[in-house]
C-alpha cells in the first residue's frame, strides 16, 4: 500500500512540474488560450531548416545594416557634449525571434529582437548619477536590455525588401518578456473588423493580402 502511495505521490509531483515548464517556458497556456485567430483562417506553412536559416542570416544582415545607418525603428538617440549619439549601432546583437511565411514563401512577416548594454542608456553620466537613475526604477547600469520590432518582407531573387511593420517594445530586462510582448501583440489581437482596411494577427492567412503589402518597395 504504502508503494502505491509513493508512486502516486511521484507522478503528481513530475506532473506539476510538466505543468509549470510548459506553462514558464514555452508560454503554452497564454498563447493557445488567448490567440483570436480563427483556426479555418490559421496559416502553416512549412519551410525547410536549411531554408529558415539562410533567410534567418539574411535578415540579420539587412537589420544591421539598418541600425549601422540609423534607419527607422532603430533611431534612439541621446546627447553627450553636444554630439548626438545612438543607442543602437554595429555592434548591437541581432536575433529573428520569428519568421512567418506566406504559401508561395514570397513574403514574410518577421520579429527582431535587438540586444544592448544597459550602460549605453547612461552614456555622459558618471557611475554615481546612473546608479542614481536605477535607484529611482530605471535599468541598472549593468546587464543588458532588449528591444523588438517586427517588419514585413517581399523575396525578389534570395533578396528582400524590408518595411518596419511596427510593434516596438523596449527595455525589456529578458529576452523572453520582449518575446512574450512582441508575440501577443502580433498574434493574440482581435480581428477589427471596424476599419475599412480590416487588421489581421499575422499567422492569419487573409494578413498575405491586405493593402500593408503595397507599403513594401
Amino acid at each position: 500500500m504504502k508503494i502505491k502511495i509513493i508512486v502516486k505521490s511521484i507522478i503528481l509531483v513530475i506532473i506539476f512540474f510538466v505543468f509549470i515548464y510548459y506553462k514558464n517556458i514555452y508560454g503554452w497556456f497564454k498563447f493557445k488560450d488567448n490567440n483570436y485567430t480563427n483556426q479555418s483562417y490559421k496559416s502553416v506553412v512549412h519551410v525547410s531548416k536549411q531554408q529558415y536559416s539562410n533567410d534567418s542570416l539574411s535578415l540579420i544582415f539587412e537589420i544591421k545594416e539598418k541600425i549601422k545607418s540609423h534607419q527607422e525603428p532603430y533611431t534612439s538617440s541621446i546627447r553627450v557634449n553636444e554630439i548626438l549619439e545612438y543607442i543602437n549601432n554595429s555592434v548591437t546583437k541581432v536575433y529573428i525571434d520569428t519568421i512567418f511565411y506566406n504559401q508561395n514563401l514570397k513574403k514574410i512577416a518577421f520579429l527582431v529582437i535587438v540586444e544592448n548594454e544597459n550602460k549605453k542608456l547612461y552614456r555622459g553620466m558618471s557611475r554615481d548619477e546612473a546608479d542614481g537613475w536605477t535607484k529611482e526604477g530605471n535599468l541598472p547600469y549593468d546587464g543588458s536590455f532588449f528591444d523588438g520590432n517586427c517588419f514585413i518582407a517581399k523575396k525578389e531573387n534570395n533578396t528582400f525588401k524590408i518595411y518596419y511593420y511596427g510593434y516596438h517594445f523596449t527595455n525589456s530586462k529578458t529576452y523572453k518578456e520582449n518575446s512574450n510582448a512582441l508575440r501577443d501583440a502580433c498574434l493574440n489581437r482581435q480581428e477589427d473588423k471596424n476599419k475599412e482596411k480590416p487588421s489581421y494577427n499575422i499567422d492569419d492567412k487573409r494578413f498575405w493580402n491586405t493593402d500593408d503589402w503595397n507599403l513594401v518597395k
